[in-house]
């Protein structure tokens, strides 16, 4: 187990150290797809739990005011849910230079193309580097993503993994929040929403002045 925030209630290192959470209210999904409606710009480190089976669980307390739709806080509020992020297959987390407690400024995932893995397994297999059974997993994955998580200090924690992840979303209490993306507009949209309104009002100039 590996704690990186603080200030979380007790449930939820016990809970994330035990992974007793319900994970049929969760959402499946990869974190290219997720980022596209969810910043975790702002947002704080609580947790982070590998287990022996190579499953990790992440959470993070989710900053409501760049999500107020996906966290369904409509107002500004300090009662922050919390993300619990479990990634089934992990190959591998790298720490750099990360401090304790520290806040997200900025995150992303990529995919490895399988020609990228394949030019390096060859060399590697024949280094004590890794074990063989890593170069095993790594071939037999579907799709492998790499995901950093980056923080206002300049630090990193970077997670080599299968692409699909699950998604729960709870309150300070312990309750569960619909973890959907459906009910939030995708970045790339939300951008192209003022422009439009931009050319919807010349056009209601033109009818109410006469224009065609």
């Amino acid at each position: 187990m590996s704690t990186v925030g603080e200030h979380n209630p007790e449930w939820l290192p016990r809970a994330a150290f035990n992974d007793t959470f319900d994970w049929t209210k969760s959402v499946k999904t990869t974190f290219l797809t997720f980022f596209e409606y969810v910043t975790l710009h702002d947002s704080y480190w609580q947790t982070i739990n590998l287990s022996v089976t190579n499953e990790t669980i992440l959470t993070i307390q989710l900053d409501a005011f760049w999500n107020k739709e996906y966290t369904l806080k409509v107002e500004n509020t300090d009662n922050w849910p919390f993300l619990i992020i479990k990634v089934p297959n992990v190959l591998n987390v790298s720490y750099n230079t990360v401090d304790f407690a520290t806040t997200i400024i900025d995150s992303f995932s990529e995919i490895i193309q399988q020609e990228e893995l394949l030019k390096l397994v060859g060399p590697l297999t024949e280094s004590i580097l890794f074990p063989k059974e890593f170069y095993n997993r790594l071939i037999n994955c579907k799709e492998v993503h790499k995901t950093r998580f980056v923080d206002v200090y300049g630090g990193n924690i970077e997670l080599l993994h299968e692409s699909e992840i699950y998604i729960l979303l709870m309150e300070h209490n312990g309750t569960y929040i619909d973890p959907a993306l459906d009910k939030v507009v995708r970045f790339e949209q939300r951008a192209e929403e003022p422009k439009e309104e931009k050319r919807i009002i010349p056009k209601l100039w033109d009818k109410l002045t006469g224009k065609q």
